[in-house]
């Protein structure tokens, strides 16, 4: 008896590589700050470029897979750029306000006490596009991982459950927005050298913690 033969995977088609100038052509739209970080903003501007391309230089088909593999990339390498200069391990030195912080917040008495009287150490590293933030103190430690420009759910330290954003501002700032029950709060990070300032911003209520990197 003949055995069964298991049919063959279908062949992709070959495409070849798309030319030098189109190549530039892509890059600078991904790497271009008039195009925007919002990837949204990104997408629109690269698919403007790839249909200008006439088609006997790159075909429809082999067209796509080329957007998306620049586009990953692109991103990827975005989201590394805008955060390096916070990558890495910060200690809190000082800290301005911030029990007038944690009492707008509605953190109870003992755990404001608890929370002053710490000196938590931030570690933050970023691996492909995603940023990771860890908080190690005596009191909890945290760990929170997000992509840039992207929605999440969070579970902050004194427990609140928030709908947070994350993007880099236009002036090189990490800016943490957390909503809930119809409120609003801001955590701002800047680095000038080996200084980070975090500012917490809730209504009227502004608070600063000022830290510095480990050597």
């Amino acid at each position: 008896m003949t055995p069964s033969l298991s049919p063959s995977p279908p062949r992709l088609p070959h495409h070849p590589p798309p030319p030098p100038r189109l190549r530039a052509r892509v890059h600078s739209v991904l790497t271009s700050r008039t195009a925007g970080i919002n990837p949204a903003s990104r997408i629109a501007a690269l698919l403007a470029v790839l249909s200008r391309s006439p088609p006997p230089l790159l075909s429809l088909s082999a067209r796509l897979p080329l957007a998306a593999r620049a586009l990953t990339t692109s991103l990827v390498n975005m989201a590394a750029d805008k955060v390096n200069a916070f990558v890495g391990k910060w200690e809190l030195k000082e800290s301005v306000k911030f029990d007038d912080y944690m009492k707008k917040l509605g953190v109870g008495f003992a755990t404001r006490q608890m929370g002053n009287l710490t000196k938590p150490t931030t570690i933050i590293s970023v691996e492909g596009d995603v940023v990771t933030v860890k908080t190690q103190s005596s009191l909890k430690n945290t760990e929170l991982s997000f992509k840039l420009d992207e929605e999440f759910d969070e579970t902050t330290a004194d427990e609140r459950k928030v709908k947070s954003f994350v993007k880099v501002s236009d002036d090189g700032k990490l800016v943490h927005v957390q909503k809930w029950d119809g409120k609003e709060t801001s955590l701002v990070r800047s680095v000038e050298g080996n200084a980070l300032t975090l500012t917490l911003t809730m209504d009227d209520v502004v608070s600063t913690r000022h830290y510095v990197k480990a050597e």
